[in-house]
């Protein structure tokens, strides 16, 4: 049998639909995690590699359980599974607030219908105990597919019936592991007197023998990685302190982000489009080991390659928690990788030391922790890959082939026979590495790489080896990446994103740029230093400079410049460069006023608004997790200029439709209102004469953003008193930040002070937030937050 026969072996596979990340902002909101306080008080042979590629046949082993079929629709009840005490009605809670669902747990059902769980089974017995609790699981899976968070007792998988139950609802909704740290829980359940003690084993040993039933009957795994909790002040007679709350925030995010990816709300993918894209291969046993670097590392990355096979264990909790300690220090998406021998890895290649269930095993886990990408050699038999194609869910797959031998030649048929099958398997994207003997080797790439740059799966093609390092440049799509500071690189001829970014520039493909900001009176501003600092750690040629001017034509001529990359705005021109703009965001259009300016394609310049999504990033970042958004939320704004707008669109955008505006000219404050009112009729927008009486605000405001200058705060009273903050806590936001304490910020320190959890953010803060999201918007990378950070101050 020849090549040309064995691309046709076993006809073309049809890829799963693919998903898109549709995210949407305003379902994004903070849901309280207070309860999770109660519980953290308590703890703490072929002819040649590429034939072989072409003459993979069908080899389907039957998996010993039926998968779940991940895309679920966004009303299927969500059910919370794990050993007692790692938190699952603290989670259930948090989902149902978040999704404005019912929570029905278990164990309180069984409660209430009979007796207090630890006096029902010494009166009872365990096997009475099992059996109507089966009953209840059974007729709460059947009254409520839908629109529900179901939160398990943690026995609820000993008995094969539940098992079955909950294997089935999985084909329809997500089951949901809940796992925490074993030794934590433990702690925690020996004190615990709500239920009675195991009889036959120890809870360890539950918890062992459970663990595998757990991962039988779920469709998605979470891990609550421990948080230090901080202790009350000395003489402290609260329960809860506001440090103790803000602890918590963590797990919220990190719950929210595995909730968006299941529902496809926000599947954390990267845009391939129209820029490079960039991930870096973690080559370390234990990630652990990286999390002081990480931020450093990260820097111009996209993307997180987890190399499975590197690590210390492959057994599933620990990969779990690997995941897991990643999420808590990175935003980044991960993609999950198990590198077998043959293809530069340490894994074992299936059928030597491996079994084929041993390896889908493994990936399949990967799934259920919501990784986002997940690579599948070519090498597999069909029996693996197929089955995590069917099944990835929102998960994307990159399907990849490693030549280590330099047997593949760019420009023969094969290769293109080679991509169109990796295509034809279910491809997201495709990745081909080869290994370069000589220099043009990567010219013959890139003459591949245009063949098939029409093609709707986009293509990682690179060239192994010192030779191959530029082609690691010009490739455009997931380039591998390198550090220092890692370990080991995952393979000869990475380089770093900095040293990219550099052989860009000497080559001519990232030209340098100039940077504005434009404004007058602006000799004293801080954002050269902001970006700058920024261009510099990335490895950018861009510069950043003031143009100090009161005239727009003269701000006209320099936007025409070929040079001019983009500009900042401060006033007096946020509203006045908005005609010399061609396109205008539409947050931009109905807050009235442009603060950044980005040349677009074909000469058009753009203009967006960066201080409202500062405001929103650090409402959201800064809000108690016990304050969550919901229709009887009030804020409260002290101001009616340009920042005042940015703020009320702000507030829109996280569902806040109970806001109050104090300005000392009424007027202004009111056409305000009647303007946001227009955008959105469900806007309850009101306007305050004074603040010197108790105000008029049921409930009070959890939320206050001061949209005055320094010099209106400091020589008027405007009357805000202590007693005008919410006791509940909540987030007091300066826009000024001429000076670090405002009369705002300090009322909300006093009542921090005397125990309730008011966060304070200043505006230094807000300065760096726009300015950071500026940094993304012109250079499409993150900004260097710690560095930035400590330059800045250093300035300052």
């Amino acid at each position: 049998m020849n090549v040309r026969d064995l691309i046709h072996d076993s006809g073309p596979y049809q890829p799963y639909p693919r998903t898109r990340s549709t995210t949407d902002e305003s379902e994004t909101r903070p849901v309280s995690l207070f309860l999770f306080l109660l519980f953290y008080a308590h703890l703490f042979k072929v002819t040649s590699p590429l034939d072989a590629m072409l003459s993979l046949g069908p080899s389907r082993a039957s998996s010993p359980f039926t998968p779940p079929v991940q895309n679920y629709s966004r009303k299927a009840s969500i059910v919370l599974i794990g050993m007692r005490g790692v938190g699952k009605t603290t989670l259930g809670t948090i989902a149902a607030k978040a999704l404005a669902w019912e929570l029905l747990d278990t164990d309180a059902i069984f409660e209430k219908q009979n007796m207090p769980i630890a006096q029902y089974i010494p009166t009872y017995g365990w096997d009475a105990f099992r059996k109507t609790e089966s009953n209840i699981l059974a007729e709460i899976l059947r009254l409520h597919p839908v629109g529900k968070v179901i939160a398990c007792g943690g026995g609820v998988v000993e008995l094969e019936a539940n098992r079955a139950m909950l294997q089935k609802f999985r084909q329809t909704g997500p089951v949901i592991h809940v796992l925490r740290e074993k030794e934590a829980v433990l702690s925690y359940l020996r004190q615990s007197t709500h239920f009675p003690p195991y009889i036959h084993e120890t809870s360890r040993e539950a918890w062992d023998r459970r663990e595998k039933y757990f991962r039988q009957c779920c469709s998605f795994e979470f891990v609550s990685l421990t948080v230090p909790i901080p202790p009350a002040p000395e003489g402290s007679k609260e329960t809860v302190t506001p440090d103790q709350t803000f602890a918590l925030k963590p797990v919220e995010e990190e719950f929210f982000r595995l909730l968006r990816f299941i529902h496809g709300v926000d599947c954390n993918k990267v845009p391939l489009t129209p820029r490079r894209s960039y991930f870096l291969a973690l080559t370390y046993e234990d990630i652990r080991d990286a999390i002081n670097d990480l931020e450093e590392i990260s820097l111009g990355i996209d993307l997180w390659e987890v190399r499975a096979d590197l690590l210390l264990s492959q057994d599933p909790t620990f990969i779990a928690y690997q995941i897991a300690t990643l999420r808590r220090h990175s935003p980044l998406p991960i993609l999950f990788t198990l590198r077998t021998l043959k293809q530069g890895g340490k894994y074992p290649d299936v059928g030597t030391k491996d079994t084929p269930q041993n390896h889908l095993n493994i990936l399949f886990h990967a799934l259920t922790l919501g990784v986002e990408y997940i690579d599948l050699e070519m090498v597999l038999p069909d029996s693996i890959f197929s089955h995590i194609v069917e099944h990835k869910g929102n998960t994307s797959v990159l399907v990849s082939y490693q030549d280590w031998k330099g047997s593949l030649v760019w420009t023969s048929p094969q290769t293109r026979q080679l991509y169109d099958r990796m295509v034809s398997r279910g491809a997201d994207i495709v990745k081909i590495a080869s290994t370069a003997k000589v220099f043009e080797d990567n010219m013959s790439l890139r003459k591949f790489a245009a063949t098939v740059e029409r093609n709707p799966i986009p293509l990682l093609a690179v060239n192994m080896g010192p030779e191959g390092k530029i082609s690691r440049v010009l490739n455009t799509v997931f380039s591998p990446m390198s550090h220092p500071k890692l370990p080991r690189a995952a393979a000869p001829g990475q380089i770093s994103f900095k040293d990219a970014q550099s052989l860009l520039y000497l080559i001519g493909l990232l030209p340098q740029k100039k940077y504005y900001v434009f404004g007058f009176p602006i000799a004293h501003s801080m954002s050269p230093t902001i970006h700058n600092t920024a261009f510099s750690t990335l490895g950018l040629p861009h510069t950043y400079e003031l143009k100090e001017t009161a005239s727009t034509k003269e701000l006209d001529e320099t936007m025409k410049s070929s040079s001019f990359g983009g500009a900042s705005v401060t006033i007096p021109f946020k509203v006045e460069i908005m005609p010399y703009l061609q396109h205008i965001s539409r947050h931009a259009r109905i807050i009235g006023a442009v603060n950044t300016i980005t040349p677009l394609a074909l000469g058009v310049l753009g203009g967006d608004n960066t201080d409202w999504r500062a405001i929103k990033i650090c409402l959201l970042r800064s809000l108690t997790p016990a304050n969550v958004v919901t229709s009887s939320t009030t804020a409260l704004i002290l101001g009616a200029g340009g920042t005042s707008r940015a703020a009320l669109y702000a507030l829109h955008q996280i569902g806040v439709i109970n806001i109050f505006i104090y300005n000392r000219t009424r007027p202004r404050a009111e056409l305000l209102a009647e303007e946001f009112c227009k955008l959105d009729p469900l806007m309850k927008i009101k306007v305050l004469d004074r603040l010197d009486v108790p105000l008029p605000i049921h409930p009070l405001p959890t939320m206050i953003v001061s949209a005055t200058s320094i010099r209106d705060a400091e020589l008027i009273d405007v009357g805000l008193r202590e007693e005008h903050l919410s006791d509940l806590g909540g987030v007091a936001i300066e826009l000024a930040y001429e000076r670090r304490i405002t009369k705002l910020l300090a009322l909300a320190q006093e009542k921090r002070d005397k125990g309730i959890a008011w966060a304070v953010v200043e505006g230094i803060e807000l300065l760096l937030e726009q300015g950071y999201e500026q940094v993304k918007i012109w250079t499409g990378r993150r900004a260097p937050r710690t560095k930035t950070f400590l330059t800045f101050y250093t300035v300052l």
